[in-house]
């Protein structure tokens, strides 16, 4: 386990910072699901059709969609010089995460999409800067689980119960729904993939890490993992819930450079090809 690695993960745990980093860049795959769903490789991934949704008439309620085959996904295709930065934006109940605007300020001004995935509990805490987030049409939301636990612990009704509360109150607060999840820490099983399929849903991991959980490092050292590991259809993850705690100062250094070599900044349902690229 390398350095950065081991300390983002000993951080994480003492501090619940919102995803724990894989051991390596490229995330380690599960076994193969049971028999009744397909992971669909990365490297050949094919978008499934968005699923249908139920019509809901109650404010308060998301549309629930289709079940679809398990999509467990970590990078777009290598062939286009396309690139999603993602934000998580979550938190353990018991210790409540923040905000930062700057992010949202740097991104904006540099007329850039992102995708961020949020956390229930930390929407029902922060429904204005929720709000702030689903204002502008170039930030995708994605479900990041309602509190934050290890899915691999869960029944397959807990999972189902984290994934139905956080795309209610996302779509209570703003009106939207998600098709994507990403998995707390980042951890997961044949069973969670499961689950998440039947809600109709894609799960994304990355296979780009900065370290920003680890307040030692600095926004130097956030550039310097995206410089390494950037390359065609990747996904970055950072952290916009204050636990990226030199995430603001890196992000327009790491803008600034992935326009310089080329890359298209796009949402990950674009990068992935749930949506067209404008």
């Amino acid at each position: 386990m390398t350095k950065i690695s081991f300390a983002v993960i000993f951080l994480c745990l003492l501090t619940s910072a919102c995803t724990a980093i894989a051991p390596s860049a490229t995330p380690t795959a599960s076994p193969t699901p049971t028999a009744t769903a397909t992971i669909i490789p990365t490297a050949t991934f094919t978008p499934s059709p968005v699923p249908s949704a139920t019509a809901t008439h109650n404010p308060n309620i998301a549309p629930v969609f289709s079940p679809i085959p398990v999509n467990f996904v970590t990078n777009g295709s290598r062939n286009k010089a396309y690139l999603a930065i993602t934000f998580d934006l979550c938190q353990i109940p018991e210790y409540p995460a923040s905000f930062a605007p700057q992010i949202v300020e740097t991104l904006e001004r540099y007329n850039v999409p992102a995708t961020f995935f949020l956390g229930g509990d930390w929407m029902r805490t922060h429904p204005n800067e929720t709000l702030l987030l689903a204002a502008n049409p170039r930030f995708e939301l994605g479900n990041h689980s309602w509190s934050h636990p290890d899915f691999r612990e869960l029944t397959d009704a807990q999972i189902g119960d984290e994934i139905v509360k956080t795309q209610d109150m996302l779509y209570k607060l703003t009106g939207r729904e998600s098709h994507l999840l990403r998995l707390p820490y980042g951890y997961k099983s044949d069973a969670a993939l499961n689950v998440i399929a039947q809600h109709g849903l894609t799960t994304i991991q990355w296979d780009t890490e900065t370290g920003d959980p680890d307040p030692n490092f600095q926004a130097e050292d956030i550039l310097r993992a995206v410089r390494e590991g950037a390359k065609n259809g990747a996904i970055i993850v950072m952290h916009a819930n204050g636990r990226g705690w030199h995430t603001p100062e890196a992000l327009p250094g790491i803008i600034d450079y992935l326009q310089a070599q080329g890359y298209t900044l796009v949402t990950v349902s674009q990068l992935i090809g749930l949506q067209e690229i404008p």
